[in-house]
């Protein structure tokens, strides 16, 4: 299992699983052409930044991730925005190494907080024990009234 940068012949690959990301979210429409608009803002600028998770050479998942600047404070914060795996290839590594990518990259940039977990509801239990084993800790509240 490997982690890198996604390559620009995935798009394809970014399309179909950020649909399928977005699938637990029914109030939300997928917007093929918004999709397609991130991931060549990925390739123009790095923000968002893309990762897949790769094995034998199958895409297996992908990392969305970016980085801002404090409004009122010293230094920046990483987000992990999406991170999602194949349902077939869920249980493997993919997770824990894209995870491990992200801390390896925010620390690169020299941030001083990630900010991450799971905004769709479902699973979050389980999302905040497997974001508890890279030092993680669940802090406030995240609400969401859908419109």
């Amino acid at each position: 299992m490997k982690v890198r940068l996604a390559l620009e012949h995935e798009e394809g690959e970014f399309v179909e699983m950020a649909a399928m990301a977005l699938s637990t979210k029914p109030y939300l429409t997928f917007n093929e052409a918004r999709a397609r608009e991130t991931f060549s803002g990925y390739l123009r600028t790095a923000s968002p930044t893309i990762w897949m998770a790769e094995d034998k050479g199958q895409v297996v998942g992908m990392l969305v991730a970016d980085f801002y600047l404090h409004r009122v404070a010293n230094g920046l914060f990483t987000t992990q925005e999406v991170l999602f795996v194949k349902p077939e290839r869920r249980g493997g590594r993919a997770a824990a190494t894209m995870m491990k990518t992200l801390i390896d990259w925010s620390r690169e940039l020299g941030a001083n907080e990630i900010v991450g977990g799971n905004d769709n509801g479902r699973n979050v239990e389980q999302m905040a024990r497997f974001l508890g084993k890279f030092g993680f800790e669940q802090v406030g509240c995240s609400m969401r009234k859908a419109l």
